[in-house]
């Protein structure tokens, strides 16, 4: 009976164990599925909105990194082609300061800017964003993309989303594990949070 007893525990905490290990990719198929018909790869195939939410990523004080660059170049490109009125970058104090000095380097116009320094994660960013726009076109790179549109749409905003992968980089792989975890993180925050 003990014997019995143990088994079934054994049994019940692996089938446990292996539902919170396949979690984190559970979360990630579902909003790369859900979001699917919004994310687009190109600017030229992309609907017009009237803001371009730029995501943050690290900034030096003498450069954007490769990442962030992208993300800026094709903000700027969605701009240029009258896709996005308005581009807003969005993260900490010194990314969005060198993004938008970048972008005015590049010929936006400083009216065309606006900078949210307080999107300090992708959700921040998001709901910060719906403060002052419904129409939104996300720009990120793909492993980040499916989960900023997921979230935008979830808190009700009409939202798209286009690739900035203009380079291949260097940490990719690490990128998307971290993806991985960031989704199981915003399902969290969104169906069950803790405040």
């Amino acid at each position: 009976m003990k014997l019995s007893l143990c088994k079934k525990g054994f049994v019940t905490l692996s089938a446990l164990a292996a539902m919170v290990l396949m979690f984190p990719f559970a979360a990630s198929l579902f909003m790369r599925q859900t979001t699917l018909p919004y994310l687009y790869s190109t600017v030229s195939n992309l609907p017009a909105r009237d803001t371009a939410l730029v995501l943050g990523a690290a900034a030096y004080p003498s450069r954007l990194s490769d990442i962030l660059q992208d993300r800026v170049d094709t903000a700027i490109d969605l701009y240029n082609s009258g896709k996005a009125k308005t581009l807003l970058m969005s993260g900490s104090p010194l990314e969005v300061e060198k993004m938008a000095d970048y972008a005015k380097e590049k010929g936006v116009k400083p009216e065309a800017l606006k900078q949210d320094p307080e999107g300090l994660n992708t959700l921040a960013s998001v709901q910060n964003a719906a403060k002052g726009s419904k129409s939104l076109v996300i720009v990120t790179q793909n492993f980040h993309l499916p989960r900023a549109v997921f979230m935008a749409r979830h808190l009700g905003l009409d939202a798209i989303g286009v690739s900035a992968d203009r380079h291949e980089y260097l940490k990719i792989y690490d990128f998307e594990q971290r993806e991985l975890f960031a989704s199981t993180k915003a399902m969290m925050d969104l169906f069950w949070p803790l405040n």
